[in-house]
């Protein structure tokens, strides 16, 4: 008997699970909106209230709403160095990464249809 909770070479990874654990785990789209969503829904809404305009959270529906708020955090970040700004950073390393996810499913996805295509 072990005293450790997991087997040796587990896949399963102990301790808690980070956000971008969560993003790196999502197999498609409508996973990357979920999570997204989900991050959006524990924000503290003090800190949503202080946050200028264009970083305030909106309807994230697609993957072209989830990487145009991760431009627009990014381009905000890059201008701003008010009091929410380490806020926005946070924001926009979560969205940064969700939009990097979508990328990398996008590819994939590609590049299976274009294997497909060669095979058929």
């Amino acid at each position: 008997m072990s005293v450790h909770p997991f087997r040796r070479g587990s896949a399963i990874r102990p301790g808690p699970v980070t956000w971008q654990d969560k993003l790196d785990g999502a197999q498609d789209e409508a996973d990357v909106v979920e999570v997204a969503r989900d991050y959006i829904a524990t924000l503290d809404p003090h800190e949503v209230a202080m946050l200028p305009a264009p970083c305030r959270p909106r309807k994230l529906l697609t993957a072209n709403d989830i990487s145009s708020y991760a431009f627009d955090l990014v381009r905000h970040e890059c201008d701003d160095q008010d009091e929410s700004a380490p806020f926005i950073h946070r924001l926009a390393a979560f969205f940064s990464h969700a939009s990097i996810r979508l990328s990398e499913l996008l590819r994939k996805t590609n590049d299976e249809d274009v294997d497909s295509e060669q095979a058929g």
